[in-house]
């Protein structure tokens, strides 16, 4: 088949987009639109962005109501017109932002939607987002989504609101990484401080400055927290405010790696901390890369008593669960496990990195690329 995958961003950074990729290529002709190319596609076509002074007009002006003028942007129309006379097969759209182009592109073809997350409830947090970006996100679900012949998304409590809110019947795959058949647990050497670490992008939604409060709590001589962050042009000035924050205390700020070798990196550590506070609907229900990351790298998991995640933790044993969203109760978490227990949950996670990984989900994905398969 001709299959054309469309997504917003970086697609080599885009681990979900990445991994159905990579499962299709081999026996399908893959086409990709994306802020860049994938390394898998056979086509790929680049989906440009305006700079920040563009982006601030045109938001003044979706305020107003334009919906359809602020989408059909003049990178858009470039990418229709590079694609609408080429017959696909099947088309998936990554985030609803990505949907009406799809649709048009697709004619008749069927369209599949990872949906990703909750689109409404995207930034709830974030009054700038609530008050420029959100009716967008709403008018775009009430238009466009009953049109997709599938709809996927990454945990249960996301997959409930889609089903309320719009009568659909969302596909649950989750965001589980690819298995690491090769790692094992480093071992934790008593002279040696306990190493934290936490990955991902900067975001004031993920209140990261909790991470570096939590160092005030935990002796310094024997832990060491590690931030390996992605920063954008829009969190330079928080990224400073936690570099500030942190000085005093031992919090390390590193270079982050390519995607592809999170896992390893990650390894060398003892605990990884994913501690998100539900300041939004889709912190509230997520079940994040970085989880199933963690358990890849065979880390201990620290978590607070985060609705999704908690499950696997408790049933696998995997870590260990804040009873609280503060920083104090994080930190006094993690002082009560000692080096056996770190250790236990690592071999936890080594136990059962095979069954949290990501084959059930890609084997999945596939049957439902292949029910579209007239061949």
């Amino acid at each position: 088949m001709n299959i054309l995958y469309i997504a917003h961003n970086n697609l080599k950074k885009n681990p979900r987009a990445l991994r159905q990729i990579k499962s299709t290529y081999q026996n399908h002709k893959v086409y990709t639109v994306g802020a860049s190319r994938s390394g898998y596609e056979k086509f790929f076509f680049q989906l440009k962005k305006h700079n920040f002074f563009v982006n601030v007009l045109r938001l003044l002006i979706l305020r107003l109501g334009f919906h359809e003028w602020y989408y059909w942007d003049i990178f858009k129309k470039n990418i229709y017109k590079n694609l609408r006379n080429i017959d696909f097969d099947l088309v998936i759209a990554h985030e609803i932002r990505m949907l009406p182009i799809a649709l048009k592109i697709a004619r008749k073809t069927p369209v599949i939607l990872d949906a990703h997350e909750y689109s409404p409830k995207n930034f709830d947090d974030d009054p700038i987002w609530r008050f420029f970006i959100k009716h967008h996100f709403i008018w775009l679900c009430n238009k466009f989504l009953r049109r997709v012949d599938n709809i996927i998304t990454v945990s249960p409590g996301i997959l409930s609101e889609y089903k309320k809110v719009f009568n659909l019947n969302p596909i649950l795959l989750t965001n589980a990484a690819e298995f690491t058949k090769d790692l094992k647990p480093t071992i934790i050497n008593n002279n040696n401080k306990i190493k934290l670490i936490h990955h991902g992008v900067v975001s004031k939604s993920r209140s990261l400055d909790l991470l570096i409060e939590m160092m005030k709590y935990l002796d310094n001589n024997k832990y060491e927290l590690t931030l390996m962050l992605v920063c954008s042009t829009y969190q330079k000035l928080y990224m400073r405010k936690l570099i500030k924050k942190s000085r005093g205390l031992n919090v390390k700020f590193v270079k982050p790696v390519k995607s592809s070798q999170i896992i390893r990196f990650a390894n060398k550590f003892d605990i990884g901390i994913h501690f998100v506070p539900p300041v939004n609907f889709n912190l509230k229900y997520g079940l994040g890369n970085k989880f199933f990351e963690f358990i890849q790298s065979r880390l201990a998991i620290a978590i607070g008593p985060d609705i999704e995640m908690s499950k696997y933790v408790k049933k696998y044993k995997l870590g260990i669960i804040a009873k609280d969203w503060s920083a104090k109760s994080l930190a006094s978490c993690i002082s009560s496990c000692n080096l056996e227990m770190i250790m236990y949950y690592k071999s936890q996670c080594h136990k059962f990195s095979e069954i949290l990984s990501s084959k059930n989900n890609i084997n999945n994905f596939k049957k439902l690329v292949s029910s579209y398969d007239k061949n």
